[in-house]
C-alpha cells in the first residue's frame, strides 16, 4: 500500500493523493502505523501543503495520547493563517486531557493574531472545566461576547458545560435562560449540570419543560435521566425511563443499558437490573462493572464474588474498576482468605494499582481483621506518594479495632507531617474515640475542627453523641442534639437527623434509659418512618424494663406497616468457603452437631462462672425458656461450628451482620480462656479480639 501511495503522489492529482492518504490514515490502528504513514507524509513532502492531512495525523496522534507528536507536526505544516490548524491543535490537547497545555496554546493563538471562532471556543472551554478555572472561563466568556460568537448553540452549550464543570451552576443557568433558541444539546446539556451538581429534582423538572417544548430523549438525555433518577432513589420513575428506552430503540446501545443498570442499583431494585444484564449479550467491562456494582451496593456481596468468577471466565477483562468493587465486596464479607486471593488476583493479572485502589486494599485488609497487612501496606508507600485518604484508611482500621490511643498516634503524625485532616478524618478519629471510651481526646479532636476550616456536619455530631452516650454520659448528649436544633435555624445543614439521634437511642438501650429513649423514638420515627431498626431498638429497651405493653405496641405498629426486624446472621470462614448461622437454625443434619457442640461449649463456661443475661431476650417468656433462646444466637452457633473445625492455634473468625449482643460477649471471653482459643469477631459498628479471657473493647462497645 505504502509503495502504491509513493507512485500515486508521483502520477496523480493533489485530491486523489490526500483522498488516498486519508482513508490510510483512518485505518491506523496503532502507534507505529501511524508512524510510518507519517514519515512518508513527510519524506514526499505532501504533509506540508495539505492542511487536511497534517489535521488528520494530529489527531491520531492526540488519539494515542501523544500530543507532543502532535504539536511536531502542528509546528512542521504551514499554519501560520490556518484557523483549522489552530482548533484542530486545541482539540487534540483538550480531548487528550492535556487541560494547561491546551490553554496556554490558546494564549498563544491570540498572540500570534489568529482569531477564534465557534470552533475554538467549546474546546478552550473545556479545558478550563477540566483544570477548574472559573476565572479563565469568565475571561473565555468575555471574549466569546466581544467576537460575537455569545449566541452560538454549540459555543453556549460548552459555556453551560464550563461553568458546571466548574460548580457554578447558577452561572450555568443565566446563559441558558438568556438563550434565544436551544436545541436539544443544550437542554441536556443543563439538565446534566443539575444532575452532576446532585439536583435531581431540578434536572427532571427542566426535562419536563423540554419535553412540552417538543424534544424528545436522545440516548444521551437518557442517560443523563437515569442517573437523576438513581440519585433519587425513584424505583416508579425507573421503570418508565427504562419503558422509554425500549420504545424508542435506544435501549440496545451500552451507555443506555449501562445507566439503567447503574439506576436500578440505586433504586434498590437488584431484579430488574439482573433481567437487563442478562438480556444484554454483548457487554463491556462498564456493563460487567455496573451489575457488580448494584450486588455490592444492596449487600450482595457474595452474588458480586460469583458474577466476578463468571466475568474471568467471559472475553472482558477485570480492571482497576473492577478490582475497586471486588474489594469493596471482600470488605463487606470480612473474609481474609477472600482478601488474600483477590489482592493476588489483582498483582498476577498486573491491574493498575493506583493510590486509590491501594487504599482500597489496605481498606480491605484492615475490614478482615488483618490490620498488621494494612500497617505493612502503607508503610511500603513513600511518604510523598501518601493522601489524605491513605492516612483516613489507617485511623479508620486502628479504630474499629478499638486501638483509639494509636488511632491518636496516627492522626498526629498525619498531622505533623502537613497532611491536612478532612471531613473523612475527623469521623474516623472521632468514632475511633468512642470505640475506645476517649471522651476527652474526642472533644480536642471534635474543636480542632475549626482550627483545620473543616465544617462539622451531622456525621460529625452524631459520633460525638455516640462517644459521649456510650460513655453514660446521656443529657450531655441530649445537649448537644438540643444545641444542633439550635444552630440549624441559621445553618439549615446541621439540623439534626437519623443518624444523631440514633446514636443516642443506642445509647439508651445500653443504659436502660426508657424515658430518654422515647424522645429519640419520636423523632426517629418522624425522620425514618420505615426503618426497622428503631423500632426495634425502643421494643428492646422497652423490654429491657419490663415494659411488654409497650413492646406489643410497637410489634404490631412493625406488622400493620409490614416491616420486619432484620435477620442476624453470622459468617465463620473455614477452608476457604464462607458457612452462615441464623439465630435458632432448624435442625438437620449439618446443625445437629453444632448445636451439640454449643449445648457442652454452654456447660463448660457455666462451670468457668457463665450466668446466661436474660435482659438480652425480648420476649415476654419463662425464665428457662430465656435460656434456651440464648443458647442458640447465630453466633454461639459460628463459634461452636469454629471450635468444631478450625485447627486449634488457628483464629476464629466469625462476621456478624448486626451487634454482638452481651450475653454471646461474655460467652466468647470465657471460651476464649476455657478453650484457649484466639477469636476475632467483626460485628456491624467495630472489632472484638478475644484472647484469655479478655475482649480489646474491655467491654465497652
Amino acid at each position: 500500500m505504502f509503495r502504491r501511495g509513493l507512485n500515486i503522489s508521483k502520477n496523480t492529482n493533489g485530491f486523489e493523493i490526500e483522498s488516498h492518504y486519508d482513508r490510510i490514515l483512518q485505518s491506523c490502528t496503532s502507534l507505529a502505523f501511524l508512524s510510518q504513514v507519517h514519515s512518508i507524509l513527510t519524506t514526499t513532502g505532501i504533509i506540508k501543503h495539505s492542511v487536511h492531512l497534517g489535521a488528520r495525523v494530529i489527531i491520531k496522534y492526540s488519539d494515542f495520547l501523544h500530543p507532543q507528536r502532535a504539536r511536531f507536526v502542528f509546528d512542521a505544516t504551514d499554519h501560520e493563517s490556518s484557523s483549522f490548524l489552530w482548533n484542530t491543535m486545541l482539540r487534540a490537547y483538550a480531548n487528550s486531557g492535556f487541560s494547561s497545555e491546551a490553554l496556554d496554546f490558546y494564549s498563544l493563538m491570540r498572540k500570534t493574531g489568529i482569531l477564534p471562532n465557534n470552533y475554538t471556543f467549546p474546546f478552550a472551554l473545556k479545558s478550563c472545566a477540566a483544570n477548574l478555572f472559573p476565572t479563565y472561563g469568565k475571561l473565555l466568556h468575555s471574549e466569546i461576547i466581544r467576537t460575537g460568537f455569545g449566541s452560538d448553540v454549540y459555543v453556549e452549550a460548552a459555556l453551560i458545560d464550563m461553568y458546571a464543570g466548574c460548580e457554578f451552576i447558577e452561572d450555568a443557568r443565566k446563559v441558558f435562560d438568556k438563550m434565544s433558541k436551544r436545541d436539544l444539546v443544550c437542554w441536556t446539556s443543563m439538565i446534566t449540570a443539575y444532575e452532576q451538581a446532585e439536583r435531581p429534582e431540578t434536572a427532571l423538572f427542566l426535562l419536563n419543560q423540554m419535553q412540552q417544548e417538543g424534544f424528545s430523549l436522545d440516548w444521551v438525555t437518557t442517560v443523563t435521566v437515569a442517573s437523576a433518577i438513581g440519585q433519587l432513589g425513584d424505583g416508579m420513575k425507573a421503570q418508565a425511563v427504562h419503558g422509554y428506552a425500549i420504545r424508542h430503540a435506544g435501549f440496545q446501545d451500552l451507555p443506555v443499558v449501562n445507566s439503567l443498570l447503574s439506576m436500578y442499583s440505586k433504586c434498590g431494585e437488584v431484579e430488574k437490573a439482573e433481567i437487563i444484564f442478562d438480556q444484554t449479550k454483548q457487554r463491556n467491562t462498564i456493563t460487567w462493572n455496573s451489575m457488580l456494582t448494584c450486588y455490592t451496593q444492596n449487600g450482595l456481596a457474595s452474588e458480586a464474588l460469583d458474577l466476578f468468577e463468571q466475568m474471568k471466565k467471559s472475553d472482558i477483562n477485570p480492571n482497576h474498576v473492577t478490582s475497586l468493587i471486588i474489594v469493596s465486596a471482600c470488605s463487606y464479607l470480612g473474609s481474609q482468605h477472600l482478601a488474600t486471593k483477590i489482592h493476588n488476583f489483582i498483582k498476577i493479572n498486573k491491574i493498575e494499582t493506583n493510590l486509590t485502589l491501594q487504599n482500597a486494599i489496605m481498606d480491605m485488609y484492615a475490614k478482615c481483621g488483618d490490620l498488621e497487612t494494612s500497617l505493612r501496606m502503607f508503610q511500603e508507600v513513600p511518604l510523598s506518594q501518601l493522601d489524605v485518604s491513605s492516612w483516613n484508611t489507617l485511623i479508620s482500621g486502628y479504630g474499629t479495632h478499638g486501638h483509639g490511643k494509636k488511632a491518636l498516634e496516627i492522626f498526629n503524625k498525619m498531622i505533623n507531617h502537613n497532611f491536612h485532616p478532612n471531613h473523612v478524618t475527623f469521623t474516623s478519629i472521632l468514632s475511633a474515640c468512642s470505640h475506645s471510651g476517649l471522651i476527652e481526646e474526642g472533644k480536642k479532636c471534635f474543636s480542632q475542627m475549626e482550627t483545620f476550616n473543616v465544617t462539622k456536619e451531622p456525621k460529625h455530631y452524631a459520633c460525638m453523641v455516640d462517644m459521649l452516650g456510650r460513655g453514660g454520659l446521656l443529657n450531655e448528649a441530649h445537649e448537644i442534639i438540643k444545641n444542633m436544633s439550635l444552630q440549624s435555624q441559621s445553618q439549615s445543614h446541621l439540623q439534626p437527623n437519623d443518624e444523631v439521634w440514633g446514636a443516642l437511642l443506642l445509647a439508651c438501650k445500653i443504659y436502660g434509659n426508657a424515658t430518654l429513649g422515647k424522645v429519640c423514638a419520636d423523632n426517629l420515627l418522624h425522620l425514618k418512618p420505615q426503618h426497622t431498626g428503631y423500632y426495634v431498638l425502643m421494643s428492646n429497651i422497652h423490654a429491657t424494663s419490663r415494659n411488654w405493653q409497650e413492646v406489643g405496641k410497637l410489634r404490631e405498629d412493625m406488622k400493620t406497616k409490614g416491616l420486619k426486624k432484620p435477620a442476624g446472621l453470622s459468617l465463620i470462614e473455614f477452608n476457604g468457603n464462607l458457612h452462615g448461622f441464623h439465630t435458632g437454625e432448624e435442625l438437620n443434619s449439618f446443625t445437629k452437631a453444632v448445636y451439640e457442640k454449643v449445648a457442652k461449649m454452654v456447660v463448660d463456661v457455666k462451670m468457668a462462672g457463665y450466668v446466661p443475661d436474660l435482659s438480652c431476650v425480648f420476649h415476654d417468656v419463662e425464665e428457662e425458656d430465656k435460656e434456651g433462646m440464648l443458647e442458640y444466637h447465630g453466633e454461639k452457633l459460628a463459634l461452636g461450628f469454629g471450635l468444631m473445625n478450625v485447627d486449634v492455634g488457628l483464629v476464629i473468625r466469625i462476621t456478624k451482620n448486626l451487634r454482638v449482643c452481651s450475653d454471646c460477649h461474655s460467652v466468647f471471653k470465657l471460651v476464649s480462656c476455657v478453650y484457649k482459643r484466639k477469636i476475632i469477631v467483626r460485628d456491624v459498628n467495630r472489632f472484638h479480639h478475644f484472647e484469655e479471657g479478655c475482649c480489646s473493647c474491655n467491654d465497652y462497645w
